[in-house]
């Protein structure tokens, strides 16, 4: 007896089973330090690279066909969405002069210096305490001090390889592909003699859905990108309202003191962010809460690359639904 139209897999199906089969191979090839299945790895279509490596991290497969939470919106979005836009968000220079278009000069972190090298970035007469950036990739900095954490052999080291690298190679995030590759440093900022606390708002069509404040005790790290045990960071989400959100995610501590910070400043912050977010569906604006005020940082399109957002599967769906 035949098989019924209706028994017959999709595409989707396919690309499923495929996942899993590559996870898998990867898997093994882990296990067994199969180099020629690591290679083979990645002749594999984009599509089914990242598939198995969502499955991979996030133990199920995502839906690309109907994506319906934010980690696959987010997915499906780097292999798919091809707006312009998304490599001035990527470029964190030309995304610094875009804000300045939209909400005025003077809105982020002060750029101290620019440079296409170690050598000529260290030309430049900077201050004891600067933050190392990459223009080009994400997470690509390192708190400079000159007498707690100096700009050594381990530091010139990580700046090299970011300018080696094209970040999109990482997790094929187009908006990345073939940025400048350029170092800056950035002013060192402060909340009352105490690290920043950090705010990123969860904008779909120019409306904040959910603010997360959080201080990454890791930011400020000698050798960060060096070590592999990184304390864990605090944080606490609130709904548009500005109200508590009961989500807690298990790599990160939920911190319930950052719920009572004054109101004034996060909602300045919502208002810059729903500015900068009206013409993309989806951006995450990231700031800081700092001595100078409210600061935008950056602009982010691909949040962990989807892969690593790790939301609880309920708060994945229900910013996933924002998503239009």
């Amino acid at each position: 007896m035949g098989l019924k139209a209706s028994c017959q897999p999709t595409p989707d199906d396919r690309l499923r089973v495929a996942s899993g089969l590559v996870m898998e191979e990867m898997l093994s090839a882990r296990r067994c330090k199969s180099q020629a299945a690591r290679h083979l790895v990645r002749f594999l279509p984009k599509r089914t690279q990242m598939a198995a490596r969502f499955r991979q991290i996030n133990g199920v497969a995502p839906d690309l066909r109907k994506p319906r939470l934010l980690s696959e919106r987010i997915l499906h979005r780097i292999l798919t969405d091809r707006d312009p836009l998304l490599r001035t968000f990527c470029d964190k220079l030309a995304a610094k002069q875009w804000i300045a278009t939209r909400i005025g000069a003077g809105r982020t972190p002060r750029t101290l210096a620019i440079a296409d090298s170690v050598e000529a970035l260290r030309a430049h007469q900077l201050p004891d305490r600067w933050m190392l950036k990459a223009s080009h990739g994400s997470g690509w900095y390192q708190l400079v001090a000159s007498t707690t954490h100096p700009m050594d052999e381990l530091v010139i080291a990580q700046a090299q390889r970011w300018l080696s690298m094209d970040y999109s190679e990482v997790f094929q995030e187009w908006g990345y592909r073939n940025l400048p590759r350029r170092l800056l440093a950035e002013e060192f900022l402060s909340f009352s003699g105490r690290q920043c606390i950090e705010m990123s708002a969860f904008c779909f069509n120019g409306s904040v859905r959910g603010l997360r404040l959080f201080r990454p005790e890791s930011a400020h790290a000698r050798h960060r990108s060096n070590q592999r045990q990184l304390p864990r960071t605090k944080e606490c989400f609130l709904d548009e309202a500005l109200r508590p959100l009961p989500l807690e995610r298990p790599q990160h501590d939920h911190c319930r003191d950052f719920a009572s910070l004054d109101r004034p400043p996060l909602q300045t912050f919502c208002a810059l962010a729903q500015d900068l977010s009206c013409e993309t569906p989806f951006l995450r604006v990231d700031g800081f809460l700092s001595d100078r005020g409210v600061l935008v940082g950056e602009l982010t399109p691909y949040p962990g690359a989807g892969l690593l957002l790790r939301m609880p599967r309920q708060w994945d769906a229900w910013f996933g639904a924002f998503w239009e």
